[in-house]
């Protein structure tokens, strides 16, 4: 409060005017009461020298006025103490009679006095003069005392000017007390009408800068009913309202950026001067970019992506929307970004800048091309048989004089094909049936060794005709896994299967199984023909063969590992694979036991 500058600035100024004012008032009252003061005294000093006059005159008219004096001489005396003045009585001549505070005869003649020379030229005269009598400034009046226009004497009436200062100063002391009084008691009253002036306003202030700073729910107490208590009023409103758009702005721009950040297209919006004033986290990441260092920055300076710089310029020109594509090679796979660049306007058609979306179709693109080759691949894997058909029938057709022993080979030779060409649409069947989204899935409990089990079984004739050693190491207790017990059946057969085509003759498969950290671990190890390192991450693609020739002549279709992959993924499981070139290769594939499992 004792801080507050307008206080200050308006206690000082009224301050001024106080004081000025008590100045001036002072000043003139004390020059009125001195000049009212000399009235009075100069109209005492005239009635006492009219009643002088009276008393004086049958003295005066007495054949030897020396013969009274003595009378006279004591009345004087004794009215002079009574009145504090000083009587004296003069003769025509200027001779005194008497005098109330000395002797007549040791004083001088007053003829020349000016006060009696004013008083027989005029009748009345007054005069001020130090006395060499009294020792001191007095102030005399003297009349003539006339008979029938007759003069004869004066008398004079005088007062010591100390009495007459004394009582201006007495007067001027009472003036100063007064108007000091006043002024203090104004001093005081006005520090209370200026505090009581200001302290709303400082209210005001202090509850601006803190909605300034945030705090929406700050309010002024004022309870007055004049223009301070309506602006009070008005600035509680006004408060109120700012606090509501406040909460509808942030609101606002909460959803804005909740949907901002929950949208899988990266946002950039710019300005009109194109610096970055928002962006996501999947428009940063998209562009290697950091969300809080690039905003306020010229999207330029931050993003070195010509496409999108482009597209950018071309929308703010053009004021259209403006799309182009970023295509970027990395490690793992081509980075395809779809970039939508549109011009942002306000109601005056002025151009506020623009917003950039980044669609990352990476995914897609790479989902597309599997497609491409997956049609390809069928295309052509179906192409093979049929033609192998196609040809040989019509052989067998256009010589009806074919020897049975060749015509008996090429209808071996078109079962072996129509055997391929079924086994084909069945795998792709099968990848159809796992990868359609709307499948039912008919799972339940079962035991996964007793399953591996019938699964080795079933391949030791094939092992014992390729002179394979095939070891199974399976644990004694069950191992209860929920799922798909043919689609299960399905991947550790194809597994078996292929390390039985994979394996020389006189090779080795191992087959195990285990628990671990709560998993089911599915291992098959052969000592094949190995993969290079290169190559393990392709296997698991559709159509994918390590070895073409050899899978072709094995009758293999290039989508088993592919069924394997995708079986264990509908389980919630994974599929791994650890190879070198002429030393064979394992895979393990890791199935959540039946505690575990999602659809337990």
């Amino acid at each position: 409060m004792f801080r507050s500058k307008l206080l200050w600035r308006l206690y000082t100024g009224y301050v001024a005017i106080i004081l000025i004012s008590t100045l001036v008032v002072g000043i003139q009252l004390s020059r009125q009461l001195a000049a009212n003061s000399l009235e009075e005294i100069q109209h005492s000093l005239a009635v006492s020298s009219e009643l002088l006059a009276a008393i004086a005159k049958d003295s005066l008219l007495a054949p030897s006025p020396d013969s009274n004096s003595s009378a006279l001489q004591a009345m004087l005396v004794e009215l002079g103490v009574s009145t504090e003045s000083r009587l004296t009585v003069i003769a025509t001549d200027g001779r005194v009679i008497a005098d109330s505070r000395e002797l007549p005869q040791s004083m001088d003649n007053h003829r020349q006095r000016p006060e009696i020379i004013d008083a027989l030229e005029t009748g009345a005269g007054i005069a001020s003069r130090y006395s060499q009598t009294l020792q001191q400034q007095m102030m005399y009046r003297a009349v003539a005392v006339t008979n029938n226009q007759q003069t004869l004497g004066f008398v004079r009436v005088s007062l010591p000017l100390a009495t007459i200062d004394n009582r201006l100063a007495q007067l001027r002391l009472i003036v100063l007390l007064s108007a000091g009084i006043v002024a203090l008691a104004a001093l005081i009253l006005g520090f209370y009408f200026a505090k009581r002036f200001t302290d709303p306003l400082l209210k005001m202030t202090e509850a601006a800068e803190a909605i300034s700073q945030g705090d929406y729910e700050r309010r002024i107490t004022v309870d007055r009913q004049d223009e301070i208590g309506q602006l009070a009023a008005a600035f509680n409103r006004m408060a109120r309202s700012s606090a509501q758009r406040m909460t509808e702005i942030t609101l606002d721009h909460n959803r804005l950026s909740n949907i901002f950040a929950g949208m899988v297209e990266g946002v950039i919006d710019v300005d009109q001067q194109q610096k970055i004033i928002h962006i996501n986290q999947v428009a940063a990441d998209l562009l290697g970019l950091s969300v809080t260092n690039c905003i306020n920055q010229p999207i330029w300076e931050q993003v070195r992506v010509t496409e999108i710089i482009n597209a950018l310029e071309q929308a703010l020109e053009t004021r259209e929307v403006v799309k182009a594509q970023m295509r970027r090679s990395t490690e793992e796979d081509d980075l395809v970004v779809d970039i939508y660049a549109a011009a942002l306007q306000n109601e005056k058609q002025e151009s506020i800048g623009a917003v950039i979306v980044l669609h990352n179709i990476s995914e897609l693109d790479h989902l597309e091309r599997i497609r491409r080759d997956f049609v390809a691949n069928a295309s052509h894997e179906l192409k093979t048989p049929i033609t192998a058909i196609r040809g040989l029938t019509e052989t067998i057709l256009d010589d009806a004089d074919m020897p049975e022993n060749i015509r008996h080979d090429f209808i071996e030779r078109v079962h072996a094909q129509s055997l391929r060409l079924s086994s084909l649409v069945t795998d792709l069947m099968t990848i159809s049936r796992l990868e359609s989204d709307h499948q039912e899935k008919s799972f339940h409990v079962f035991d996964l060794v007793e399953l591996v089990r019938r699964s080795a079984v079933a391949c030791k004739a094939i092992c014992l005709e390729k002179q394979l050693d095939l070891a199974l190491e399976l644990p004694n207790d069950a191992i209860m896994i929920n799922g798909d017990n043919q689609a299960i059946s399905q991947l550790v057969d194809n597994l078996v299967d292929n390390a039985t085509k994979y394996t020389n003759t006189k090779g080795s498969i191992k087959v195990s199984l285990c628990r671990k950290e709560g998993q089911a671990l599915l291992t098959v190890k052969d000592s094949g023909i190995g993969i290079s390192p290169q190559l393990q991450q392709r296997i698991f693609e559709r159509f994918y063969r390590v070895d073409k020739a050899r899978s072709r002549e094995l009758g293999g279709t290039g989508l088993g590992l592919s069924i394997v992959n995708n079986i264990a993924e509908q389980h919630g499981g994974t599929v791994s694979v650890e190879s070198q070139l002429a030393k064979g290769s394992t895979f393990i594939v890791a199935l959540p036991l039946e505690n575990f499992s999602e659809n337990s």
